[in-house]
């Protein structure tokens, strides 16, 4: 059982806490030839954020049943062991998004009371280049991170929020005189584009780290890197560290209560973001610097619990997690289920 028990540790570390890339960087890689597949689901809210320092709220009116996002995304991981000490991995996210809209997208015109402005398709994803430089009681590993935005990315020079679709049709009318003519009427609409469902960055991150399985019964990593993103002048600076302990229920299973923390500092580097950048237009239309969503800085805190066979070849992790500090950013609340299978 001991041994079953130290080969669980690592494995279930090696899962992704959630879909995003800096949830839970480890130390350690997996075995050439051997593979993991994680299926997940998760929903984000959220009603407030942070802006200089201060937690606020919008009116009732500029909220959709308290929330102005509501985010609900299915998502796909695989790690995979390419050679010894070196893995592949990688997520890819779809979207069922909601934005709460508080004016006419074509008048421009504020509303008496928001409605939810819904999106649905791929966003962001990630594929990651794992190296573990040392094993033993300590081990270490190196990680290069690239998030990318093709598989929702309109490939124009300029970001654009909605897509104008102009139309016409033609009805029967009778004229005084009872003759019948045609009418003609054009009709103006907008949808939004798939550009919204993500940041329409591509990222480069760089990542160090560092964990320790205490007796094969807990474990305690924690990472730290460098995010370098393209045409936003949004570097960031990502640490995080989670652990979990062990505890054997019924016959060679387990259970393992989760921690983690991560912190995302925003560095504001640079100047005016180029035209693609969804965040660097005010509302004047006119650029300007990243001291918002793109660039915030936040702590999250998540828990979970992760229950499966004592020998790692699948587990369900349940978790929910908290947006509990920011400047520049929103508070979310996400909760997730996810199953992981090891071949």
């Amino acid at each position: 059982m001991r041994l079953l028990l130290r080969l669980t540790i690592p494995l279930l570390a090696l899962g992704f806490l959630i879909h995003d890339a800096y949830a839970g960087v480890g130390p350690w890689a997996q075995s050439a030839g051997k593979a993991r597949l994680t299926f997940g689901y998760s929903r984000k809210t959220a009603g407030s954020r942070w802006t200089n320092g201060t937690l606020t709220t919008p009116a009732d009116s500029q909220l959709v049943d308290g929330h102005f996002h509501d985010f609900r995304y299915a998502y796909l991981s695989f790690e995979v062991g390419v050679i010894d000490n070196l893995e592949l991995s990688g997520t890819i996210n779809y979207l069922w998004g909601y934005e709460a809209v508080t004016s006419d997208p074509i008048t421009k015109k504020p509303l008496p009371k928001a409605f939810f402005e819904y999106n649905n398709g791929f966003t962001d994803s990630w594929l990651n280049l794992k190296y573990q430089v040392l094993k033993g009681e300590y081990p270490v590993a190196v990680e290069v991170s690239t998030r990318f935005p093709d598989l929702y990315n309109d490939p124009s020079p300029v970001y654009t929020r909605y897509k104008t679709q102009a139309y016409s049709y033609a009805t029967a009318e009778k004229t005084p005189d009872g003759r019948d003519t045609i009418v003609k009427h054009s009709v103006s609409t907008q949808t939004p584009t798939s550009e919204w469902r993500g940041l329409l960055k591509r990222d480069l991150g760089i990542f160090a780290a560092v964990g320790h399985s205490f007796d094969g019964k807990a474990y305690v990593q924690s990472s730290l890197g460098y995010n370098f993103r393209q045409g936003a002048f949004a570097d960031q600076v990502i640490f995080s560290i989670d652990g979990g302990y062990t505890i054997p229920v019924m016959k060679e299973w387990t259970v393992m209560p989760k921690v983690a923390f991560d912190y995302t500092g925003g560095l504001g580097n640079g100047g005016i973001p180029d035209s693609t950048d969804r965040f660097g237009q005010s509302s004047s239309g006119i650029p300007q610097k990243n001291s918002n969503f793109n660039n915030g800085r936040y702590g999250r805190l998540y828990g979970s619990l992760i229950l499966g066979p004592a020998d790692g070849r699948y587990a369900l992790d349940l978790g929910i997690g908290k947006w509990i500090f920011g400047n520049g950013a929103v508070q979310y609340t996400e909760t997730y289920a996810q199953f992981s299978y090891q071949f």
